[in-house]
């Protein structure tokens, strides 16, 4: 490899997956080629994950656009609400999902059942019949680029990272089926029970990778590193793509007069935040990265609402997006199809 390392980075976001998958596919029409093609090494977290997963299992990005459409429904389970109803329960959920939330909201006065994951608010079987529905069998180790994925083992409080070079290298521990690594690096704590294996020998339940990397730039930063040293390259070798799924303004954190739970808020928030990901990666490469997110509180909201409302909203973000960054998703083309 004497040419720039590309990398494709995608972070987490539930039903927000939608804007990415949307600002890929222009990506993918400007340059005149698959998306595929473009890029070397792709790097995901959750939704991006997914993404990612799909992109180097030979899903196209025209399918991957509409996976949120065609299976958001399946998956965060709902219908279509009236006004009122989303008012009175909130969305993305059945009737008897939305009457668990407060349940699991207040606690035990209202019991809990395992069968929902504990604390989960969707049963996990519609994302698992979407997820081998698209995947099918394959195995991480038949990534047709690079894969890394972000996961964290509750059991062992350790983040984990599957990736195809590991899968290649290691295939008794790490050749897992991408449909399994696609619902381990999902599976969001109050959104979707763990994805448990037997692993190493013993138990394991694997939750969302945003938990630590909810925008996973830094840590394609971290791989690029051993790809290009192996290859003889420098840092200015690499150009990284960093696609968000949208965020809320920046708001002031640790307010001396505020409670302990407005602290505790703002620690969790810190904690799964993706800027400090994109201030590393900024300062690590200058020019050779390329960040397009959406900075908007509207769209910056729940992550599991499948609603024609909220997805048109998204594709509409994903719209003005793609005018006012359109300079820049050029020089992004101009880079990785050179």
């Amino acid at each position: 490899m004497t040419r720039t390392l590309r990398i494709l980075s995608i972070d987490g976001g539930g039903i927000r997956g939608y804007l990415p998958a949307l600002i890929l596919a222009e990506i993918e029409r400007r340059a005149g080629r698959p998306a595929i093609e473009l890029f070397d090494v792709v790097v995901g977290t959750s939704t991006g994950g997914i993404i990612a997963i799909g992109l180097t299992a030979g899903v196209t990005v025209t399918e991957l656009a509409d996976f949120y459409p065609r299976y958001g429904r399946k998956i965060f389970g709902g219908s279509e609400q009236s006004e009122w109803s989303k008012r009175i329960f909130g969305t993305g959920a059945t009737w008897s999902e939305r009457l668990m939330g407060p349940a699991n909201t207040i606690g035990p006065v209202f019991g809990r059942d395992e069968r929902w994951g504990g604390n989960a608010r969707h049963q996990a079987a519609g994302l698992e019949s979407v997820l081998h529905e698209v995947l099918g069998e394959k195995k991480l180790s038949e990534s047709t680029l690079p894969l890394l994925v972000t996961s964290y083992d509750a059991e062992l409080g350790l983040p984990v990272v599957f990736s195809t070079a590991d899968a290649i290298m290691h295939p008794a521990r790490f050749d897992l089926p991408l449909r399994f690594v696609a619902r381990a690096t999902s599976a969001a704590p109050t959104y979707f029970a763990p994805a448990e294996l037997t692993w190493d020998g013993a138990p394991r339940r694997f939750i969302d990778g945003g938990v630590w990397a909810n925008n996973p730039a830094a840590m394609a930063i971290t791989e690029s590193i051993k790809l290009t040293s192996g290859a003889k390259l420098t840092g200015d070798s690499i150009f990284l793509v960093s696609l968000g799924t949208g965020m809320s303004a920046a708001t002031p954190s640790f307010a001396g007069e505020a409670s302990w739970l407005a602290a505790f808020s703002d620690v969790a928030k810190m904690a799964t935040s993706i800027t400090g990901s994109d201030i590393l990666a900024s300062r690590a490469l200058g020019d050779s990265y390329a960040r397009l997110q959406v900075i908007d509180d509207r769209i910056a909201g729940a992550m599991d609402d499948p609603s024609v409302q909220r997805l048109a909203a998204l594709h509409a973000a994903a719209d003005a997006l793609i005018q006012s960054d359109s300079d820049e998703i050029d020089r992004i083309v101009a880079n990785i199809a050179a």
